[in-house]
């Protein structure tokens, strides 16, 4: 509905009536820490080079939205603490960290009031070492595929455990919950027996592109066993 990692796409979120957002975390040459994807700009803005190595003012000149539509021309790469600012009270918080300090990030979210309901992840390895370390008060995130099995996640102390649909079990999500893991899913597509499956599953949390039909297959099962 609107271009990735953009305000424009967390007002719609927000607009959807989603509970929670995601959104990626960079930091720039200069240490200023920004909401972006890529290692590179070059998919998402009208500039080219690798994130790490532009200076926040080069950032900030960016134009993140004509790329996915020119009603979004001039779309900002926003910066994390405009971000947050935009999402406190108003919808929780999902940071997944590619390349940024955890502690840094941990601070920021709690200044804003957003910590309690934040959670973490990070591909890499290092960052979930440093997040264990440092910020045991950010509630963390493992995927079912890193783990394996769900004794790992908790022995890791995660909070939140995300299955894949080529890994979900209705065995492997209760025996989470019966853990006190909160369950989460993702799914980039929009295959309606995906989301059957997942709300059969008593999946806690979506962590998806397509609300709106997920919603409607929640509602049709729901109205079903009713």
């Amino acid at each position: 509905m609107a271009p990735e990692n953009t305000l424009a796409s967390l007002e719609a979120a927000i607009a959807l009536g989603a509970e929670a957002v995601e959104f990626d975390i960079r930091t720039s040459q200069d240490g200023v820490l920004y909401v972006h994807h890529d290692a590179t700009v070059d998919r998402t803005t009208n500039g080219t080079g690798r994130f790490a190595d532009l200076m926040s003012f080069e950032i900030d000149q960016l134009d993140a939205g004509t790329w996915f539509d020119t009603r979004f021309a001039g779309e900002r790469v926003p910066r994390l603490d405009t971000f947050l600012d935009a999402c406190a009270g108003r919808i929780a918080t999902y940071a997944e960290i590619k390349d940024a300090d955890p502690a840094v990030v941990r601070d920021m979210l709690a200044r804003r009031g957003l910590l309690s309901t934040a959670w973490t992840f990070s591909f890499d390895q290092s960052i979930r070492a440093q997040t264990r370390a440092k910020v045991p008060d950010f509630r963390r995130m493992v995927l079912f595929q890193h783990v394996g099995t769900i004794e790992r996640a908790v022995a890791l102390s995660a909070h939140i455990l995300e299955f894949h649909a080529d890994d979900l079990t209705p065995e492997r999500a209760d025996a989470a919950r019966e853990a006190g893991l909160i369950t989460q899913m993702f799914y980039g597509g929009e295959d309606r027996a995906v989301f059957e499956h997942a709300v059969r599953c008593g999946i806690q949390q979506m962590n998806i592109d397509h609300v709106d039909i997920y919603r409607e297959v929640e509602a049709e099962l729901i109205a079903t066993a009713d």
